[in-house]
């Protein structure tokens, strides 16, 4: 029992001890053992989420202005801008991203997610075939990509698809109204 109870002058009085018990003492270090771990795991991934790094929010970095270099070449608008640039870092990502949908598609969240870190694994090895065979099959999935976003900028596919769908939703609520 961790408290007593006593009366004097007529009023009850409710007394603690002033010294743990080891029970109490060994509880609260168990106590912290976890929670400090865990403190610590929020802090950094705070640390790690914020786009601030280190400075504290609302402090503003001064503007640094940029100079271009005599050596720097020109900035020319060119007429075809990929939407995703094929390089290592994409292709693995990418290999991730293809075992992720097809996982999902085969058999559900995570079977995704399994096949997702499986593709990125294997394709960041770069002495094995396998990952040869994923960065390839990656390389044509952003290839098609940027094809699709080229037909969609060429052809602008999004804009007259949305167009025709809110034709059609005005039409159907003119009829309703009508009607």
């Amino acid at each position: 029992h961790f408290g007593s109870s006593f009366s004097r002058g007529g009023r009850r009085c409710l007394c603690f001890p002033t010294t743990l018990t080891s029970e109490a003492m060994a509880s609260g270090r168990r106590s912290a053992a976890v929670l400090l771990p865990l403190a610590a795991l929020a802090i950094g991934a705070r640390i790690l989420a914020s786009s601030h790094g280190f400075v504290t929010p609302g402090v503003v970095a001064p503007r640094v202005n940029h100079v271009a270099l005599r050596a720097e070449p020109a900035a020319s608008p060119s007429g075809s801008v990929a939407l995703v640039m094929v390089t290592e870092e994409n292709k693995v990502a990418m290999s991730g991203v293809i075992g992720g949908i097809a996982g999902l598609l085969l058999g559900g969240v995570w079977v995704g997610a399994g096949l997702f870190a499986v593709g990125s694994y294997l394709a960041k090895k770069d002495d094995s075939d396998v990952s040869k065979a994923l960065k390839g099959i990656s390389s044509g999935g952003i290839e098609a990509l940027n094809f699709g976003a080229y037909i969609n900028d060429k052809y602008s596919v999004t804009g007259k698809i949305g167009g025709a769908l809110d034709d059609a939703l005005s039409s159907e609520s003119n009829k309703e109204a009508k009607g």
